[in-house]
């Protein structure tokens, strides 16, 4: 009777209920008693969902981290249990344990014991009493402890849970913080998190997050390797490979632009966006108070340091004193209106107020810059958010000011009119912005060498990467010369002019010698969506298009000669050379220009009769176009094209019409008229605001589909509800999509125009090489215990 019961559970049971297959791994006891050390255990291990054709594939494992002696877990009855021995009774095998999520421990442990049972029944029977708990639906583990809170009846897979859960936006209401260095933040709320640790920017008042950094530093990298910008090395393969996969820390090895404070690092905790920092703190526009990638952080950090309070100022004063200087929005509660009914904040700050206080009560940047108010500006300050009357300081760490201009102590700091460093807040202050944008923003970008990490040690800044500043104990490393930001007192670690042999008097390889003018610019500068070096007389920027300036100065073999100027002239023997000069013997239909989407003979001959599936039938060595009387399509014979004569509608006949003559490449390729005008322009424009002459625009134009940007959009919808005059020319490319690079290839013929422009389309200007890696880490989420 038994044995039928067991099989009803079994048979019946497992297949009734449709439950994720869920296997834990690394399930098998350890003392924990004996030991604190923490080891992961009862882990999943889950694929990464992958939304992006470039997504990494990674498997990432979620574990617990606590011993299992620290949580009541309780007998269920619900859950049947099962000796090896009566599952080996009731055939059961390993493949099946496995499918019933059994641990991937037990589902070893019986494949051994029926191993055993072959060869030894003395040892097998040692393993009989093992047991295998069937846990019923929802629930799973080597006792049925766990169950996913985050699981849905919808779900289909592990993956399908893990992937749902985290595509909510992860909103902490309080501070992760580092516990293992003792940092003084200035508030009791506000603590160190690991991603401010060797930054490059000191957090703590006793610099102790940046204490001993400078090793990283100094640090110099192998020859085949590169160095990320916090010093750490990496493979020369992995630098600049993908844009979206990190391997340095701070993700200096990818091109960012400069603007970017932050990354979207909402999803799974994949590597490409857990073991990275933001550490870039300040923008055009903003500055954030951590290298936190999470954005909430600055949010709690701001909040925090304005919602405590100095001990010797009242709670009345305080709150008077956040509202007149409409600092409400950190605080975001309704304290301030209600306060201003029992008495105006002017009246609360003269009565309850000290002649002088720093707002906020902690540092406000690098550890030891504090803002002090005075009573009296604030009674009398107009404005909607009114400045700091000083700015306070550590003078031992910062230095280089005017020495004839009064200054005042208070609480242990030397403070200085903002006028007197000089110090210049946002203009805009007193009518847009907040608090934050306006005032500490241009500490950041002015007063940066106050950010002081190494100084007055002789055995650091003896160093040979060290660079000792001018008239000063402070030192930086060499790696941090010529980067943009004023680290020395006297700015002379930016005195990067190539005229006076910056460049290489430093020795150093991050070094960019601009060639347009006389400057050293630092690698990081480099493609980051500003122009350093300035454009030259042809409008290049040398430090933005490095790919695309190289090659209008360097002539490549594949595109000599084929239709398109695209290197800078050169002077040779008094006249102007380029790749289409003295082309008459160059044969144009050739292996790199056959069939590739584009007109490279003026007669399109290396185009003709490539299309497999054309929309008209014609003759050998005939183009299609559309006729100008009619708005139909006809054949064209190959005698006709660049002849002279417009034959075809919007002149696809003639390219030299809208094709440039020098090396930047026409983005429009449709000829008309417009009067007694003759320009050229484009398809879109053409039908979108009637551009050119046309007796009858329906004809040529789908005035049905109300988009500017259809010829652009590429699904199949648009595609067959456009007419065929509109594909054809919506397929035409334009010359701006030329690609600039060409590879010598045995099989290039029948590729279609679409397929041409579709590639251009995905290109960037750079190419990267994605590598498949595999990693596990973090720790489980959203686990329930009883």
């Amino acid at each position: 009777m038994l044995f039928i019961i067991y099989v009803f559970y079994f048979i019946v049971l497992n297949k009734i209920v449709a439950f994720p297959q869920i296997n834990l791994d690394l399930t098998d006891g350890i003392n924990d008693n004996e030991s604190n050390i923490v080891l992961q255990h009862n882990c999943l291990h889950v694929a990464a969902w992958i939304d992006e054709e470039n997504d990494p594939y990674q498997i990432i494992s979620y574990c617990m981290s606590e011993w299992s002696s620290k949580w009541n877990i309780r007998t269920t009855y619900q859950d049947q249990n099962f000796t090896f021995a009566e599952l080996n009774k009731l055939n059961i095998t390993s493949e099946q344990l496995y499918l019933w999520s059994a641990p991937m421990d037990v589902v070893e442990h019986y494949q051994f014991y029926l191993n055993l049972l072959l060869t030894s029944n003395i040892l097998s029977s040692s393993m009989a009493t093992h047991m295998f708990y069937n846990c019923t639906s929802f629930r799973f583990g080597p006792l049925c402890q766990y169950s996913l809170d985050a699981y849905n009846s919808h779900h289909l897979t592990l993956n399908e849970i893990i992937h749902e859960f985290y595509r909510h936006e992860y909103k902490p209401t309080t501070l992760t913080c580092y516990t293992h260095l003792q940092c003084n933040r200035g508030s009791i709320f506000a603590c160190l998190d690991w991603s401010e640790i060797c930054d490059g920017i000191v957090d703590c008042q006793n610099g102790v997050d940046e204490e001993s950094c400078w090793q990283m530093e100094i640090n110099e990298c192998e020859d085949n390797e590169d160095r990320c910008l916090n010093g750490q090395c990496i493979p020369k393969t992995f630098f600049h490979d993908d844009p979206n996969v990190f391997e340095c820390l701070d993700r200096s090895d990818e091109r960012l632009f400069q603007q970017l404070l932050f990354i979207d690092i909402s999803g799974e905790p994949t590597f490409t966006k857990e073991d990275i920092t933001c550490s870039r703190r300040h923008s055009i526009l903003n500055v954030k108070l951590t290298s936190s990638c999470v954005l909430t952080r600055t949010k709690l950090l701001e909040l925090f340091m304005f919602s405590e309070k100095p001990n010797t100022v009242s709670n009345d004063c305080w709150l008077a004193v956040t509202c007149q200087l409409a600092i409400q929005h950190i605080l975001s509660d309704l304290r301030c209106r209600d306060l201003s009914f029992k008495k105006t904040w002017t009246e609360i700050i003269n009565t309850t107020c000290p002649d002088m206080l720093y707002v906020p009560a902690s540092p406000v940047a690098f550890g030891h810059m504090y803002f002090l108010y005075t009573k009296e500006n604030m009674l009398r300050s107009y404005v909607r958010v009114p400045p700091p009357q000083y700015v306070c300081y550590n003078d031992k760490l910062c230095s280089g000011f005017h020495s004839n201009q009064s200054l005042l102590s208070f609480n242990n700091g030397i403070c200085r009119r903002p006028i007197d460093f000089p110090l210049i807040f946002k203009s805009f202050g007193s009518n847009r912005g907040n608090w934050n944008s306006i005032y500490v923003l241009p500490l950041y970008e002015q007063l940066y060498r106050c950010n002081t990490v190494v100084h007055s040690s002789s055995t650091d800044c003896n160093n040979l990467n060290m660079y000792r500043c001018v008239n000063s104990s402070k030192c930086i490393s060499k790696h941090r010369l010529c980067d943009g930001m004023n680290d020395c007192d006297y700015n002379d670690d930016e005195q990067c002019s190539s005229a006076n042999d910056s460049c290489s008097k430093y020795e150093l390889k991050n070094l960019f010698k601009c060639t347009t003018r006389d400057l050293c610019i630092h690698w990081t500068s480099i493609e980051n969506g500003w122009c350093d070096c300035g454009y030259n007389e042809y409008g290049f920027c040398e430090d933005e298009e490095l790919n695309i300036h190289y090659i209008k100065k360097h002539i490549s073999f594949p595109i000599i000669c084929d239709g398109f100027t695209e290197l800078i002239p050169v002077i040779i023997d008094g006249r102007n050379e380029t790749d289409e000069t003295e082309c008459e013997y160059w044969q144009c239909n050739n292996t790199y220009t056959r069939c590739n989407g584009f007109w490279n003979c003026l007669n399109g001959a290396d185009e003709v009769d490539c299309d497999q599936s054309p929309i008209l039938k014609c003759p050998l060595h005939h183009h299609i176009c559309v006729s100008p009387d009619t708005y139909q399509f006809m054949c064209l014979p190959l005698t006709q094209a660049n002849d002279g004569n417009i034959d075809c509608l919007g002149a696809t006949d003639e390219p030299q019409l809208c094709r440039s003559n020098n090396h930047e490449l026409s983005n429009v390729n449709f000829h008309c008229t417009t009067g007694e005008y003759e320009h050229c322009t484009s398809y879109v424009s053409v039908c979108f605001n009637r551009q050119c002459t046309y007796k009858d625009y329906d004809k040529i134009c789908d005035n049905t589909l109300n988009n500017n940007n259809y010829c652009t959009i590429r699904n199949d919808k648009y595609i067959t509800v456009r007419s065929d005059i509109a594909n054809f020319f919506c397929k035409r490319p334009i010359d701006f999509d030329k690609s600039p690079y060409t590879y010598f290839s045995l099989d290039r013929i029948n590729n279609s125009i679409e397929q041409i422009t579709k590639k251009k389309h995905k290109n960037n200007k750079f190419i990267y090489y994605s590598t498949k890696r595999y990693s596990t880490s973090t720790t489980l989420s959203s686990w329930s215990c009883c």
